[in-house]
């Protein structure tokens, strides 16, 4: 299935979720695994939705994310028309119905398709990472380098611990989501 039909098929389950037509995903504590790759486990999640003239610690993961694939926006925790324009720019890509909203669909192909975060890059989904885990203080911020090594590891290892995920160096779907959808000190 090519990315732009996935994209639609998100917009439509997304669509048919706010109509209140579809039956209920797995709870958030559902001890059972998701299945399927990365897009297809984040559409399984519960996201929050982005807009413009929002400021947030999310808002700049998602900038950091849109960089990751290719749409540079400056990265200053605000929501503004740029940061608009290159979520509607990612969309119209992959849908026939942008809408520069940030929602479930949008968050899974950020973090579903193309995210590389690995040990030893140097890359904006990192970025996206290293931000993401500063939320969680643990009283050792990272910097925002780009780099996945010893420190972000660690820490990146020491959120999935506290919040019952397994440890990996590569964050999955699920990782992503407690790290953006959870308040700090949850």
């Amino acid at each position: 299935m090519n990315l732009k039909r996935m994209a639609i098929t998100a917009l439509a389950t997304v669509g048919i979720m706010t109509t209140g037509a579809a039956l209920a995903g797995p709870a958030s504590a559902d001890p059972e695994p998701y299945t399927g790759d990365p897009y297809t486990q984040a559409l399984q999640l519960s996201w929050p939705v982005l807009k413009q003239g929002q400021t947030s610690e999310e808002v700049r993961t998602l900038q950091w994310l849109l960089n990751c694939h290719g749409k540079k926006v400056d990265v200053p925790s605000r929501f503004g028309p740029k940061t608009h324009a290159a979520v509607y720019a990612f969309q119209a890509e992959l849908s026939d119905r942008p809408d520069g909203v940030v929602g479930t669909a949008t968050w899974a192909l950020l973090i579903g398709k193309g995210s590389i975060v690995y040990g030893g890059t140097d890359n904006d989904c990192v970025r996206a990472l290293q931000v993401a885990l500063n939320k969680w203080r643990y009283n050792d911020d990272l910097p925002i380098t780009g780099y996945l090594g010893p420190r972000t590891k660690a820490k990146l290892h020491k959120f999935q611990s506290a919040h019952g995920l397994p440890a990996t160096d590569q964050p999955d779907a699920k990782t992503w989501n407690k790290l953006i959808a959870t308040p700090a000190g949850k």
